[in-house]
């Protein structure tokens, strides 16, 4: 199912992109009388900066994580038997997430609906409790895992209410969207032993309701699809034989979900009109 949302994401952003910049381009000569006034006297001096159209969040990020650990090598007694030890485990997470970010118009369909470019900076700091990763029954050793991760969430939004049209009257706001996140991620294992730092490219999809009280509040979803590995590690021979032992240690995080409440700080400076 991941690979699936993963995949479709991927081929219908491009032709989402597209259709925002064609819409763009042919936005003059099909708004609404309505839009145009609406726009004429932004550009008459009542414009707003990008200031209010900036959003600050506070959030929290869950997901899960599975760690496969194994190894096989030669009995010393009598090579000619291989004998191995397994070990896999599965674990759930929560971590303190924050994001800020703003948008800019694409289109206009209505005075309080329209097509948005939104961007910003996601960023979540996690501790994974990996439990047991000895593979000798007669020793337990317990690591935790630490990551930081950074994403510049990229994507296109259909936006419905006072986030289109800035203004204080329209009370409610609900949103919608999907892009793509460019990141980068650093960790260890707690004791040292393995650190890394990672670029890649995630996709998302986000859904949004807000509404306006002294400022513009908002409570936010989104998901980031898609597994990320965080190690990958095997040295010797497989097979045994160019080695007589071999390991290989796997550490995979699945897609995440991010829950929060965001505000506008200088929406207080939106418009307050009566259409």
């Amino acid at each position: 199912m991941n690979k699936f949302v993963t995949k479709l994401l991927y081929t219908a952003l491009p032709a989402v992109l597209l259709t925002a910049m064609s819409a763009s381009t042919q936005a003059q000569s099909i708004r609404p009388r309505d839009v145009q006034n609406y726009l004429n006297r932004r550009a008459d001096g009542r414009d707003v900066s990008l200031f209010h159209r900036m959003e600050l969040c506070y959030s929290m990020t869950s997901g899960g994580g599975g760690l496969t650990i194994s190894d096989r090598f030669r009995d010393p007694s009598n090579p000619e038997i291989i004998a191995g030890n397994g070990r896999s485990m599965t674990f759930n997470y929560r971590a303190a997430s924050g994001y800020a970010g703003v948008y800019f118009p694409l289109s206009y369909f209505s005075r309080t609906s329209m097509l948005a470019l939104s961007t910003g900076i996601y960023g979540v700091g996690s501790v994974w409790n990996l439990g047991n990763t000895s593979l000798d029954p007669a020793v337990s050793t317990t690591y935790d895992a630490k990551d930081i991760f950074i994403g510049v969430p990229i994507g296109v939004d259909i936006i419905l209410g006072g986030e289109a049209s800035l203004n204080k009257v329209d009370k409610v706001t609900v949103r919608a969207g999907a892009g793509v996140m460019p990141y980068f991620a650093t960790g260890q294992l707690a004791d040292g032993s393995q650190n890394y730092g990672k670029l890649g490219l995630k996709p998302y999809v986000k859904a949004e309701f807000g509404f306006f009280a002294g400022v513009e509040w908002k409570v936010k979803g989104m998901v980031i699809a898609g597994s990320r590995t965080i190690y990958d590690y095997s040295t010797g021979d497989q097979y045994l034989r160019d080695s007589d032992y071999y390991y290989k240690f796997n550490f995979k995080i699945r897609p995440t979900y991010t829950i929060g409440i965001a505000v506008f700080p200088f929406s207080f400076g939106w418009d307050n009109d009566k259409w």
